[in-house]
């Protein structure tokens, strides 16, 4: 018998999934970071580690015939072939294994059970639409890593909420119940503090704020309002520039991160700005977990 591997990891957490020869899923696991925009290589190696490690200790004899990664923060063929040198050193690795890595963009699409055509937003701690159709053509927009904005991601909206809180407490802006809850989440007692905060908080931390925006937004703050509102057109943006560049049969995208997803006023405006671009896109969730997508293309490769 056979297995494959499949990594979906971001910039919060990773999630692996072995199959087998029948399709079978026989173990998932999860633990932190392995995004490489978010911590480094050792680190992301130890996340694919982690993940299986309860795999190893059920069945140690177990390897790997083909994986495949989608991780965040890879953009260029270098990040690929770095993450691919990786996935040859996890411990299952067979010596002959194929491996293959990309962006985990491409778990998005697959997770809805697009294997042919179909749009992925990725709205999560990061950003990204990437599409592709029945004619070959591929397209992405966004997820350019966090220092080009990741413009709509929960990053981008606690990135937001940190400006938004310093410009209150020096005098831009009005004190707010929501700049004051940003402020007591980061320890931020005076102006002054937020040269250090920066220096301290990470990525993920950032997006970690992004609760507190949509929170606020759903109880009418105008700043919070306004930080959501830009945010979604951010990601219509996106997507409309993947749609521009596809010609959809049956267009479909699949919307993946906890962001996206969570009910509230930032899913329905989000809804309602792509439904815009054409009434027929229909938006679904995935269909099965990006993971095993990831192995299902795995044993494809």
């Amino acid at each position: 018998m056979s297995y494959y591997l499949g990594i979906d990891g971001g910039g919060t957490k990773t999630k692996v999934a072995v199959i087998n020869d029948h399709n079978q899923v026989i173990y998932i696991g999860n633990s932190g970071p392995s995004s490489i925009d978010t911590v480094t290589s050792e680190e992301t190696l130890l996340a694919f580690e982690k993940a299986l490690e309860p795999l190893y200790q059920a069945n140690p004899d177990i390897t790997f015939k083909k994986m495949f990664a989608g991780i965040g923060g890879i953009v260029s063929d270098r990040d690929m072939e770095h993450v691919e040198r990786l996935l040859k050193r996890i411990k299952g690795a067979e010596k002959s294994a194929k491996v293959r890595a990309r962006n985990d963009m491409e778990n998005a699409l697959y997770s809805g059970l697009c294997f042919d055509e179909g749009i992925s937003l990725i709205c999560g701690t990061g950003m990204v639409a990437f599409g592709l159709d029945t004619h070959g053509n591929k397209h992405k927009a966004g997820g350019w890593s966090y220092k080009e904005g990741d413009a709509g991601s929960a990053y981008d909206l606690g990135n937001q909420a940190l400006k938004a809180m310093i410009r209150s407490y020096d005098g831009r802006y009005p004190m707010s119940p929501f700049t004051e809850e940003i402020a007591s989440t980061v320890g931020l007692k005076k102006a002054m503090d937020i040269v250090e905060i920066y220096n301290t908080l990470d990525r993920t931390s950032i997006a970690r704020l992004a609760p507190i925006v949509t929170k606020y937004a759903g109880m009418n703050d105008p700043i919070a309002l306004k930080i959501v509102e830009t945010a979604t057109d951010e990601l219509k943006l996106a997507v409309q520039a993947v749609y521009n560049q596809l010609k959809l049969n049956d267009p479909q995208l699949v919307i993946v991160g906890s962001l996206g997803n969570a009910e509230g006023i930032y899913s329905t405006l989000l809804h309602t700005k792509i439904k815009s671009i054409d009434p027929r896109i229909r938006i679904t969730k995935p269909i099965i977990d990006p993971a095993e997508a990831a192995a299902m293309m795995a044993k494809r490769i």
